[in-house]
């Protein structure tokens, strides 16, 4: 039986979002890695072999449709989710954490 901690890698530009996902996700119980670029979350792929990449659609140093075939390459098990620019962008009268929390209702559920 494999109890490792799920490993989720967050790919996000964006300094603000990227830390409000990973605060919450550590506080879920998994293990997260950010990163702010394509590249650097491509090494953490090879490094890690993690459960879930979640990434900005847009990234400064490379295409998403790229980067999704080079973590299929690298780790077939890998999946991947793309957040558009509204998945972390507040609703009227929401706030991030409020957005970060509607796209973990999404995530399966870490256990220890």
């Amino acid at each position: 039986m494999n109890s490792r901690q799920p490993i989720i890698v967050v790919v996000d530009p964006d300094a603000d979002r990227a830390t409000a996902l990973s605060s919450r996700l550590d506080r879920r119980g998994y293990h997260v890695v950010r990163r702010s670029y394509g590249i650097d979350a491509l090494q953490c792929v090879a490094e890690y072999r993690p459960d879930l990449v979640l990434s900005a659609a847009r990234l400064p140093d490379i295409e998403s449709s790229e980067l999704q075939l080079s973590i299929r390459e690298i780790s077939p098990s890998t999946q991947v989710l793309f957040m558009t620019g509204d998945a972390g962008r507040p609703a009227a009268g929401d706030g991030i954490e409020s957005a970060v929390d509607r796209l973990l209702e999404r995530l399966p559920v870490a256990t220890s």
